[in-house]
């Protein structure tokens, strides 16, 4: 796949209860898997909703005590925000907690290529501390398990899920 680049991202909107996205447009969110897919025996659903989660929400709280919302509204609009879709895909698997015992989760991403958020993230990271470092962005295509997919803060937790890369 060629990269696409996306239209340029407003700002979303910031709450500190809950996690930071920006929306991706469905319409350009097209995958070359179809409504399914089945890779290593595990059969995924594709998701109808698109995001790419700048901070999960326990970040979120550490931002908004830290700098506040007007700094970071600040740091967001100085940047591009115009992420560019690279084609290249990756199988994660999780176990979770669940109702009833533990829910096996897996999702399909899609890696993103978006210097905006590395740019973000690292100045949250020299003013707040390391855990806003090594963003992963990405945009969750498929999932199984939970449909909300399963959450990479960061490069670390991307090791601890990642199965393997998917071939388009």
């Amino acid at each position: 796949m060629e990269e696409a680049r996306l239209p340029a991202l407003p700002w979303p909107g910031f709450s500190p209860g809950r996690a930071f996205v920006l929306p991706l447009p469905a319409e350009l969110m097209a995958a070359p898997f179809g409504d399914a897919c089945g890779i290593d025996g595990v059969r995924l659903k594709r998701k109808s909703e698109f995001h790419v989660t700048v901070l999960a929400q326990a970040m979120c709280r550490i931002a908004a005590e830290g700098i506040g919302e007007a700094p970071l509204r600040t740091l967001y609009e100085s940047l591009t925000w115009a992420p560019r879709r690279t084609g290249r895909y990756a199988l994660l698997h999780k176990t979770k907690p669940g109702d009833s015992g533990t829910l096996d989760c897996w999702s399909m991403i899609e890696y993103l290529d978006l210097p905006a958020m590395h740019a973000f993230r690292g100045e949250l990271a020299r003013l707040l501390g390391p855990t806003f470092a090594d963003p992963v962005p990405h945009v969750t295509h498929y999932v199984r398990g939970d449909p909300n997919g399963i959450g990479v803060p960061d490069t670390r937790a991307l090791a601890a899920l990642w199965v393997r890369d998917v071939a388009a």
